[in-house]
């Protein structure tokens, strides 16, 4: 049996706290992440495959986060792990990051996400075969991670010949043909090199900055491998409008120093980093981004009713 419960509800904590109280045998717990492209969790792997080989065993909840802002800063799993471990941060903090197995609303165990399906179908299976016999272990020679006996190398293949390699070989021993040919390396009149033209424009290294007239062109292509446009053909940059710091932290112009102190502090241990600690990377940048925002927001206010009073 598989349920879905959305960060963006408004309950979910509540939710996920009753299926932890009031689901029977084995019962698994996990995180998603989901999207409007994305199928939906119970359709995923390894999900798919659990309730189909052992759905009659295990009950699953899927608390998929969809990265609204509705349900941005709800946190159901974080709120499940502090409830099972008062005592311990890091195991609070496993719950939120890993497979959560519970049996009869007890914690039993809590599986490390490998991130591919395969991986983790593999020691979700293991971790359910050491709390029931009614589910098998895996194969062992399947364990992600097992090194496989490796083949024995192969012979290295010959490089293929090339015609310059072919055609190569000692130089001609009659020099005097040569300078009677005229042809490269005879010496004209006063011991100079004379150099056939066609042979000349052959040996003479190609120049990326020649075109086909000969012209040197080193400034165009300069020019062209630029990251970035010369100075002074860029846009000019627009300044975002400044906010206004008394709508940031949601106070009202008549409110007292005393009373805006207290909306302040309740507004900014919202965002405190241990608050998010447990949230993805990019929850916790952006908290950091609104603890400056809010900080120097009340600044400005508190000097305007300092200034008031």
């Amino acid at each position: 049996m598989q349920f879905v419960l959305f960060f963006s509800d408004k309950q979910v904590r509540e939710q996920l706290f009753a299926h932890v109280d009031g689901t029977r045998g084995l019962l698994l717990v996990t995180g998603v992440r989901h999207g409007p492209a994305m199928r939906s969790p119970e359709a995923r792997e390894p999900f798919a495959t659990l309730e189909f080989l052992h759905g009659r065993v295990l009950t699953q909840v899927l608390v998929a986060d969809e990265g609204t802002a509705d349900g941005m800063w709800r946190d159901p799993l974080g709120d499940l792990g502090d409830r099972l471990y008062p005592e311990s941060r890091d195991d609070a903090y496993a719950v939120t990051s890993g497979y959560l197995l519970l049996e009869d609303g007890r914690p039993r165990k809590v599986v490390r996400k490998h991130g591919l399906p395969a991986s983790d179908l593999w020691f979700l299976e293991d971790a359910l075969s050491q709390l029931t016999s009614r589910v098998p272990a895996p194969d062992p020679a399947r364990k992600p991670g097992t090194k496989r006996p490796e083949r024995a190398p192969r012979s290295p293949r010959r490089p293929a010949s090339t015609g310059a390699s072919e055609a190569s070989g000692p130089p001609p021993a009659d020099e005097g043909w040569r300078r009677r040919a005229g042809g490269e390396g005879s010496r004209a009149p006063g011991g100079s090199r004379r150099v056939r033209p066609e042979r000349a424009a052959a040996s003479e290294p190609s120049r990326p900055w020649d075109d086909a007239s000969g012209q040197d062109t080193r400034e165009t292509h300069a020019a062209d491998s630029e990251a970035t446009p010369p100075r002074g053909t860029r846009a000019p940059l627009r300044m975002p409008a400044r906010k206004d710091a008394w709508a940031v932290l949601g106070l009202a112009r008549d409110m007292s120093l005393d009373e805006a102190r207290k909306a302040f502090r309740a507004l900014i241990a919202g965002y405190h980093p241990d608050k998010v600690a447990h949230l993805a990377p990019e929850f916790q940048e952006l908290a950091e981004r609104r603890t400056r925002e809010i900080l120097e927001a009340w600044e400005e206010v508190e000097g305007e009713l300092k200034s008031g009073t």
